[in-house]
């Protein structure tokens, strides 16, 4: 019996020893460095007028992130020259904070 606790041990600790040295192989290789779409992680959001809607990008993403049914015109003026040339976020809970504040 002590001899197969020794054989466990001995199993178990080259898989702790083992797996030192493949995770820092395996994080490094899924590292922002080598990942060209992780360099934008500080993604922007853009709230922009479409016709008469408000609709948020979220990057450089020429579709639409979020589609409202909100009005512009029911908006203020100078809320409504903003959303023209577009308001950048750059997390997503300011974003979407501002968001329910233009669309309530």
């Amino acid at each position: 019996m002590k001899r197969l606790y020794f054989i466990t041990s001995i199993i178990v600790l080259s898989c702790v020893i083992a797996s030192g040295f493949i995770i820092p192989i395996t994080s490094e290789t899924n590292s922002p460095k080598n990942n060209t779409r992780m360099l934008y992680s500080a993604e922007e959001y853009i709230i922009k007028a479409q016709g008469d809607r408000i609709v948020v990008y979220k990057g450089k993403d020429q579709k639409p992130f979020i589609e409202t049914t909100t009005a512009v015109s029911s908006l203020p003026k100078d809320v409504q020259n903003k959303l023209s040339r577009g308001i950048s976020y750059s997390s997503e809970a300011n974003m979407r904070e501002a968001l329910n504040e233009f669309c309530s």
